[in-house]
């Protein structure tokens, strides 16, 4: 049989739809017998699940994954186990154990501790409400010009300074830097949802966001809520307040974004 696990620099990638390579692995009789590296197209749907169907695993290995793109896997009969992250060999051995699923091998956020159920295709916190009508969301990154709470909401999402990894629980904030995206010639706004995704986060607060940046943050359940302007700290305080919309759409095109 095979097993395809989509990677990333040694690690399974956060979202299998814009994922651009998997390790196609052969087993027999419970042993890896031949192993080789595949490209994806990571564009459209149709593509993905097309190109995935004729490497012909009988089980994909994968981060966060859209309802329709595991529809799509579905009807080719390929098995999907995901919200894995973690090293690939780690990943790979858990799974020749039978031991995936595995809350040490899955994504932050994702089939945790805390008590979740399944729906819809992903994996999602039963609804916790606040008085300020927050809905299980509990880590949020704020597009930052800086490294503060007190800097401005950088109203770009891929090519942002800063993110603002903020506890909503406990106040805690822990800057990352964006750097390696923001003179990206291509493709910073998938990179950077990337980054959100494995970073934890459950939901975004920024200025724009692209189309393609805003398929891979809802393929994988992070909500994008948009805020005009304002500093950081001010941003976080509206989002409590329930202020700020969630956007179901991008809002501007990619290139800028």
């Amino acid at each position: 049989m095979k097993v395809a696990l989509t990677t990333w620099n040694g690690r399974v990638s956060p979202v299998f739809d814009v994922a651009r390579q998997v390790v196609l692995i052969d087993i027999n009789e419970g042993r890896v017998v031949g192993r080789r590296d595949e490209a994806l197209p990571g564009t459209e749907p149709q593509a993905q699940a097309d190109r995935l169907a004729a490497l012909g695993p009988q089980t994909l290995i994968c981060g966060a994954i859209s309802k329709a793109m595991a529809g799509l896997l579905a009807a080719v009969n390929i098995r999907v186990i995901p919200f894995t992250a973690g090293d690939v060999e780690k990943v790979l051995a858990a799974w020749l154990a039978g031991n995936l699923p595995d809350p040490a091998l899955s994504m932050p956020g994702c089939c945790g501790r805390r008590h979740r159920q399944r729906a819809g295709g992903r994996c999602r916190e039963k609804t916790l409400l606040t008085k300020e009508g927050r809905e299980g969301i509990m880590k949020v990154i704020v597009t930052g010009s800086g490294g503060t709470l007190t800097d401005a909401v950088d109203p770009r999402f891929g090519r942002a300074s800063q993110f603002l990894l903020v506890d909503i629980d406990t106040g805690v904030m822990t800057p990352h830097d964006n750097a390696q995206n923001l003179n990206a010639a291509q493709g910073a706004g998938i990179q950077a949802a990337e980054t959100v995704v494995r970073l934890g986060a459950q939901a975004v607060i920024t200025g724009n966001v692209g189309p393609k940046a805003f398929r891979v943050l809802d393929a994988a359940g992070v909500k994008v809520f948009l805020v005009k302007d304002g500093s950081v700290a001010e941003a976080i305080t509206q989002f409590k307040k329930g202020e700020l919309s969630e956007t179901k759409a991008s809002n501007v095109e990619g290139h800028w974004a």
